[in-house]
């Protein structure tokens, strides 16, 4: 995965900026796992994401899968303790194209939406 803009996380990154919603930024835990889960999915069922700069371009299932393994291979850089959990919960979610309701719930909580002044 290139470094960059960060794409998902954090209030300067692409979704923040172009969706006005965004996964809370830390360290990579089991909820931001599937937070950033249901940020894929939901790229892939429109038929594209950004890239760390922040341009539009196709989410095809080879970069669903890459940026979806990607979050277990974060979680192990950051020496997390939920790696094992997420490793599971993305395999589910490769298999079946959806998060279960007890991983959505879990995402809500770490998705931070904007509000746009009118």
């Amino acid at each position: 995965m290139e470094e960059g803009q960060s794409i998902y996380s954090g209030i300067k990154s692409c979704y923040a900026r172009i969706e006005g919603v965004y996964v809370e930024p830390g360290r990579m835990d089991l909820a931001k796992a599937a937070a950033h889960l249901l940020l894929h999915l939901s790229d892939r069922e429109r038929g594209y994401t950004y890239d760390h700069s922040c341009r539009r371009i196709p989410m095809t299932d080879e970069l669903f899968k890459a940026r979806s393994k990607y979050l277990v291979e974060i979680c192990r850089k950051q020496g997390g303790r939920d790696c094992d959990e997420i490793e599971e919960l993305v395999n589910e979610t490769l298999r079946s194209y959806s998060l279960p309701s007890w991983a959505r719930e879990m995402a809500a909580r770490k998705l931070i939406r904007l509000s746009r002044l009118l």
